[in-house]
C-alpha cells in the first residue's frame, strides 16, 4: 500500500475538468465579483467529492478492471491496497468531508448539489445503469453537470442560467466524449460484459450516435449565446472550438477508424475546456453582441 496508489483512486485528472465546470458555474454567475475564500472552499469541497467519488467506483468496479486491460493496472485488481474496503472507506470520508466543508463553510445548496452529484454518479451510473443499460452514459453522465450548479450555488446561494447552461452542455458533450473512448475499446467493454453502445450496436450505429452527438454539442453551444447568459467572448469561442470539433467528426464519419476515434475523443476533453475557459472569459468582460 502507497500514497500514490491512493492518489491514483482520485483519478486527478477527471476531478481537474469537474473543478473547472465547478469554477464556471461559479464565475459564470459571479462575474468580476469572485469572494476569494468562497471560490476556494467551492474548489476545496468540489475536489474532495469528486476525488471521493472517483475511489468509491473504483471499489464498486474493481470486477470490471481485473478483466479489462485499459484498467487492468489500477490499484485494486493489483491487489495493491488490500482489503478492497479500504478504498471503499477512503472514497466515502472525501465525500462526507467535502460536504462539511461546503455546508458549513459556503451554504446547503452547495452541499446538496455536491452531494446530488455523487449520488447519480454512484447510485444511478456505476450501480444502476452501467452494467445493464445501453443508456449509461446518457443518463449517468448527468452527474458531471452537478459542479456547474455547486458552482452557482456557492456564488450565489441560487441556480443561474449561466449555470443551468453549463450544466447542460456537458450533459449534451458527455455521450459522444465517452462513446469515442469506448469505440476504441470495443473489444475491451465486451470482455467486461458491459452495454457501452459501441460495443453492443454495429459499427454504423456507433458512428452515426457518436456523430449526432457531437454535432447536438456543437450546435447547442452557439445556440446558448441567443439567451442573456453569454455574450461577444464566448461565440467567438463557441464558434472555432466547434468548428474544429466538427472537424474532427466529420472525418470520423468518412474514415470510422480507432486512430479517428481517438483523435476526437481526444480533441472533445480540449472543446469543453475551451468552451468553460470562454465562459468565465465572457463573465468578466461581459462584451454584448
Amino acid at each position: 500500500m502507497a500514497l500514490a496508489d491512493y492518489v491514483q483512486l482520485m483519478k486527478l485528472r477527471i476531478d481537474a475538468l469537474l473543478l473547472l465546470v465547478a469554477a464556471a458555474g461559479y464565475v459564470a454567475t459571479s462575474g468580476i465579483h469572485v469572494d476569494v475564500l468562497r471560490f476556494a472552499l467551492l474548489i476545496v469541497a468540489g475536489f474532495l467529492g469528486a476525488a471521493g467519488a472517483s475511489a468509491t467506483n473504483h471499489y464498486l468496479d474493481r470486477d470490471l478492471d481485473s478483466v479489462m486491460r485499459r484498467t487492468q493496472a489500477r490499484p485494486l485488481p493489483q491487489h495493491r491496497i488490500e482489503p478492497p474496503a479500504h478504498a471503499l472507506e477512503f472514497g466515502l470520508g472525501l465525500v462526507a468531508l467535502g460536504l462539511v466543508v461546503a455546508g458549513l463553510g459556503i451554504n446547503l445548496l452547495t452541499a446538496l448539489m455536491i452531494g446530488l452529484g455523487f449520488v447519480v454518479y454512484i447510485g444511478v451510473y456505476t450501480l444502476g445503469l452501467k452494467r445493464t443499460h445501453v443508456s449509461n452514459i446518457v443518463i449517468g453522465g448527468f452527474a458531471g453537470s452537478f459542479p456547474a450548479l455547486a458552482g452557482s450555488a456557492a456564488a450565489s446561494n441560487a441556480i443561474s442560467l449561466p449555470a443551468i447552461l453549463i450544466a447542460l452542455l456537458v450533459f449534451l458533450w458527455t455521450p459522444g466524449h465517452f462513446w469515442a473512448l469506448a469505440f476504441r475499446s470495443r473489444e475491451d467493454y465486451r470482455r467486461a460484459g458491459l452495454p457501452m453502445l459501441p460495443s453492443v450496436s454495429d459499427e454504423r450505429t456507433s458512428v452515426r450516435a457518436i456523430t449526432f452527438s457531437s454535432t447536438v454539442v456543437a450546435v447547442a453551444s452557439i445556440a446558448f449565446v441567443f439567451t442573456s447568459a453569454f455574450d461577444a467572448v464566448y461565440l467567438g469561442v463557441a464558434i472555432i472550438a466547434g468548428a474544429v470539433l466538427l472537424g474532427f467528426t466529420a472525418k470520423f464519419l468518412m474514415s470510422p477508424s480507432v486512430e479517428n476515434a481517438w483523435a476526437g475523443y481526444k480533441f472533445s476533453g480540449i472543446y469543453l475546456t475551451l468552451l468553460l475557459l470562454g465562459m468565465m472569459a465572457d463573465a468578466i468582460l461581459r462584451i454584448p453582441v
